[in-house]
Order: structure tokens, then C-alpha cells, then sequence
């Protein structure tokens, strides 16, 4: 079950403050922040599926020597960018300054950009006239209101982490014992993101090391 930043804090507060309510003033904003870094912290632990995206792009209608699609919000690819109905068509993930070791028809990509102007994916010799599907991590869009939901999917995680960060701050003797637990909840998460979905079928999961399908579908055009 999803909860909002408000009630991550009330249950963090009753733990370490012996009060159900939310903390004010500069402890507000303090653990407010606590609470949007666990989320962060959390995220780049795992490629969990609340952070996927799938972006399906219509190809140019001829074959071109490099395409740039834009990439919002963009982290890393969870698997190879593919042609749709053609498995074996792909895009495999290079680095950019390998380029010179390829082929001008070969088929690649390689990404280029930063988190503050935005990234973009380059794709050389794109099949025409298909539609590529690209499948990535997003980064958390993170809770600047109370009311905001987490993201993760288990919200208890980020309790028990504002709680730690909390004591930690203190000196407290109790920091280990809270970060123990926080951790505890963060591989019981990651752990269930990594099994087969109950309503798929039982089988060995594709292996992919650097270059996957999701939560949030968009459709752009290559132009």
C-alpha cells in the first residue's frame, strides 16, 4: 500500500519522538528531506519496476547513419533497445568513444546528455519505417508535499530510514539497531523485485549488463 509523506513521518515520530503526528517546524523540513534521500538511496540499490519506462518510437522512414531520441527523466537502460516484432534487431548500448571501432551500418546506441540538461540515446543505422521500444529507469520524482505518495514499494523502508538518519544525527546508541532494520526492509524489497511476476511463467530471466519494460508507456516520432 502506497503512503504519502505525511504518514511516513507521523510513523517515523512515533518511534523516535513517542508522538503520532507529524514533526514541525525545522524537524519538519529536516525529515522531510531524510525521507526523500532513503527514497534515492533505495533506487540506486535496484531496478525496481515503479521506476520503469517504456517509450515506443516510430523509425525514420529511410535508413539514416545516426538518430537522436530523447530520453525523459532518464537513468539507465534496463534492457537492449529492439525493433518490435524483431528480436534480433537491436540496439546494443556502447560507449561513446567505441563508436570508432563500428561499422557505418552497424546497429548501436550510445548516450550522451547529464542529469541537468537531460540525456538523449543516439542510434546508428536504424531499421525504417518500425517502431523501436526502449525500456529504462527513471530517477524518483521524489515527495515535496506531504500529500505526495512514495514511489518505492514499500513505503516502510523509508520509515525505518528517517528513523535511523534521525538517530544517527542524535548520537544516539540506538542508530545501529534502526539501521539494521532499515536495511532489513531494503533487501526484503529488492529481493521481491527480482522475482518472476506471480502472473508470468516460471523460466530463466533474460541476462542484460548494460542495456528493459514498464510502469509508464509514451510514443514519440523520430523527426
Amino acid at each position: 500500500m502506497s503512503r504519502s509523506l505525511s504518514q511516513i513521518l507521523t510513523d517515523a515520530n512515533a518511534s523516535l519522538d513517542l508522538s503520532a503526528s507529524e514533526p514541525t517546524g525545522s524537524e519538519l523540513t529536516l525529515r522531510s528531506n531524510f525521507a526523500n534521500q532513503a527514497v534515492v538511496d533505495a533506487s540506486a540499490v535496484s531496478q525496481f519496476k515503479e521506476f520503469t519506462v517504456t517509450q515506443d518510437v516510430a523509425t525514420p522512414t529511410l535508413a539514416t547513419s545516426l538518430t537522436t531520441v530523447p530520453l525523459g527523466n532518464f537513468r539507465e537502460f534496463e534492457e537492449v533497445p529492439t525493433i518490435l516484432g524483431e528480436p534480433t534487431d537491436q540496439y546494443p548500448e556502447i560507449k561513446p568513444r567505441d563508436r570508432v571501432n563500428y561499422n557505418a551500418s552497424d546497429r548501436y546506441c550510445y548516450v550522451l546528455g547529464n542529469p541537468r540538461e537531460g540525456y538523449h540515446a543516439i542510434f546508428n543505422y536504424l531499421t525504417p519505417n518500425k517502431t523501436l521500444s526502449l525500456t529504462y529507469q527513471r530517477y524518483p520524482s521524489g515527495m515535496a508535499t506531504l500529500t505526495d505518495k512514495c514511489e518505492l514499494p514499500d513505503a516502510t523502508y523509508v520509515t525505518r530510514k528517517v528513523e535511523s538518519y534521525v538517530l544517527y544525527s542524535r548520537g544516539d546508541e540506538r542508530f545501529p539497531t534502526a539501521e539494521s532494520r532499515a536495511e532489513q526492509v531494503l533487501l526484503n524489497m529488492t529481493g521481491r523485485s527480482a522475482k518472476t511476476p506471480g502472473g508470468g511463467i516460471n523460466q530463466t530471466p533474460k541476462v542484460y549488463n548494460a542495456i528493459g519494460r514498464s510502469s509508464r508507456r509514451s510514443s514519440s516520432v523520430i523527426r
